[in-house]
């Protein structure tokens, strides 16, 4: 008997309007991440400019640095190196975790990062987006960088 009350509290749950939005909300942050990764794939500075809200911070650490630091990376800067990649760069993420609550969600995404078909790098990207009248908008972008141990996703 237990097990059915929770079967149907479960699906009730589930299946309520706000559980509906949240799964929406989610496929929406998704497919704005999505983009981002596709536009970097076409070289497409525009593209990958349009998931960006007007302030957006990159940030990563430099694990070259003795000792290692935190830094900023310039948007206009990588904006331009997109650009400039000519179909050479392919980031892939797989087994994103996506999590909404109200106009905030954030997105945790492991990648590998082909150079010209060929694993260059791999990490974890965290995005953090809020949504405005005009959608979901990318805030933030930090990522992990490594050459060890990448998962190649193409295969």
């Amino acid at each position: 008997m237990r097990a059915r009350i929770s079967s149907v509290v479960l699906i009730t749950a589930l299946l309520s309007p706000g559980a509906a939005r949240a799964q929406s909300d989610s496929s929406q942050v998704l497919t704005v991440v999505q983009r981002l990764f596709d536009g970097m794939r076409a070289s497409d500075s525009a593209m990958v400019r349009s998931t960006m809200a007007p302030i957006i911070r990159f940030a990563e650490v430099n694990d070259r640095a003795a000792p290692p630091r935190i830094e900023s990376d310039s948007v206009n800067e990588w904006l331009g190196a997109v650009s400039r990649s000519n179909h050479r760069w392919d980031e892939r993420i797989y087994d994103v975790q996506i999590r909404v609550d109200g106009n905030l969600a954030q997105a945790w995404a492991p990648y590998t990062f082909y150079l010209e078909g060929k694993v260059s790098h791999c990490g974890v990207d965290a995005l953090q987006l809020l949504m405005d009248p005009s959608g979901w908008k990318i805030t933030q972008l930090a990522d992990t960088r490594r050459r060890d141990n990448c998962r190649d996703v193409q295969k």
